[in-house]
């Protein structure tokens, strides 16, 4: 009974939102970022949270920046195992974020600068998949043969079958709705040693907050007209399960449990955690046309803690605790000025994914490290061009290389990750000397996987594919006060 249901958690535990960095963290941090992709070296006022050394450059005084972005993104998995009614058949969930706010402030004051900032570090949206997922259809559509499977035991034990198994067909309504949000505030200083090199130490503190709602309704299955035909998967279950057990106890046990699982099941719950991120930042000037970041943030070991309304599913004991980390992450980024005009980047990001905790368990139920399912840390290669058409306007362009290193057992319809490469471009336009509009948008382009598998309930052979699609509108006011 719980084997059955759980699909209906592990479909809402993956429904949290990711954009732009490793498996688990969003480095989309800023309208800047957006219409550049690289700001590993930026001295601006994102160097909050982009490369805190490098607010030892900064101007003296207040500085404010406020940046939203809004993020569509489509996911698509194709199933074709072989009992699903129409296969090969097509699951879409539709992930959205309306508001993805971002905000920083620096107070510069001779070689000190204090920092704060806030951010969603991840997670940051809502996702629904309206017809559930092949992982749940897969079990529903896997009971004619487990029932055929009963039918043969019955008769080798008494010489009948009694066309359990003979069922036309199946339908289910599944809806599911899911939203995950790491909110990260951001503390810290920065001293310029000299004017060659700046140094930063900081925090953030991550707040989570997790919650998901599902239902499962309307399983029918077209019985034989003998046992009454179309009729809901509980009453035929409990049927069968009731005529079974006279003859086999432990099966009829086990479809009158299943039964009982299938009986409209609901989910309303709330995860919410926390933990603290520590950060270290460099970096160095060369000849006012060469600037060098670096940064790592440490390991930020989260703690999840249920709060559960409803749980039908069995899968979400009230005041249980879950692991939920975020990885620790190395930047380092390289900006050139050959001219006032034209600026390079190079950006590059590792996320030390291997030695966290994501949620995972094993086939016991015990969480278990990224290892087993990640033979390589994820890593960013970023680069980007601006050029400034007058001193108030200039347009950016930027590219991500973006890799993974998990195994093909990281893969399922409820969590998956793929190999990206992302465009984007805008524009920057100062008002006077204290006020500046960055705007950008930003094009995820995902190579499509696939992996095979053998559904164990039934020992049939299926291929399933994964893709996404990705689009991000960014804006943001900086000020200088």
């Amino acid at each position: 009974m719980k084997r059955f249901s759980s699909a209906i958690l592990l479909i809402l535990v993956s429904s949290s939102f990711l954009l732009a960095g490793g498996l688990v963290t969003n480095t989309n941090q800023s309208a800047a970022w957006a219409r550049t992709l690289t700001r590993q070296a930026t001295c601006g006022i994102d160097a909050v949270y982009y490369n805190p050394a490098g607010l030892g450059l900064i101007d003296n005084g207040l500085h404010l920046s406020l940046s939203n972005q809004t993020v569509f993104q489509t996911r698509q998995i194709t199933n074709d195992y072989p009992l699903i009614i129409g296969q090969p058949k097509t699951y879409e969930g539709t992930a959205r974020a309306p508001l993805f706010p971002s905000g920083y402030a620096v107070f510069k004051t001779g070689k000190w600068a204090f920092s704060a900032g806030f951010n969603l570090i991840g997670g940051g949206g809502s996702a629904n998949f309206e017809k559930g997922l092949p992982s749940f259809e897969m079990q529903v559509a896997s009971i004619p043969a487990i029932l055929t499977a009963v039918d043969q035991g019955i008769e080798d034990a008494i010489g009948v079958n009694p066309g359990f198994g003979n069922i036309a067909g199946y339908s289910l309504d599944a809806a599911f709705n899911g939203r995950s949000v790491y909110y990260g505030i951001q503390a810290g200083a920065t001293y310029a040693i000299n004017d060659m090199v700046s140094v930063a130490l900081g925090g953030r503190y991550v707040m989570v907050n997790n919650s998901y709602e599902g239902s499962l309704e309307n399983i029918m299955l077209q019985a034989p007209d003998i046992y009454g035909g179309s009729q809901s998967a509980t009453a035929y279950l409990t049927l069968v399960g009731n005529q079974v057990n006279p003859v086999d106890p432990q099966t009829g046990g086990l479809l009158l449990a299943t039964a009982a699982a299938l009986d409209n099941p609901e989910l309303e719950a709330v995860q919410k955690g926390s933990g603290i991120t520590p950060i270290v930042g460099l970096n160095v000037n060369l000849f006012e046309t060469v600037n060098i970041g670096l940064k790592y943030e440490h390991h930020t070991k989260i703690e999840l803690e249920n709060e559960t309304t409803v749980d039908d599913v069995g899968m979400f004991p009230d005041g249980a605790k879950t692991r939920a980390d975020l990885p620790g992450m190395v930047t380092a980024g390289v900006q050139v000025s050959p001219t006032n005009k034209l600026t390079a980047t190079l950006g590059y990001n590792t996320f030390l994914d291997r030695p966290a905790y994501y949620g995972d368990t094993d086939d016991t139920g015990n969480q278990i490290n990224n290892e087993t399912t990640i033979d390589k840390n994820s890593y960013d290669l970023a680069l980007s061009l601006e050029y400034m058409l007058k001193d108030n306007f200039g347009l950016s362009a930027g590219y991500v290389l973006s890799r993974n290193g998990i195994n093909e057992t990281y893969q399922s319809d409820l969590k998956y990750a793929l190999q990206t490469n992302s465009v984007g471009g805008g524009f920057y336009f100062g008002i006077g000397e204290r006020i500046g509009i960055n705007a950008g948008v930003v094009y995820v382009i995902y190579s499509d996987d696939a992996v095979e598998r053998t559904y164990p309930r039934t020992g049939l052979a299926y291929t399933e594919s994964y893709s996404k699609k990705t689009m991000l509108f960014a804006i943001g006011l900086d000020f200088h006060l």
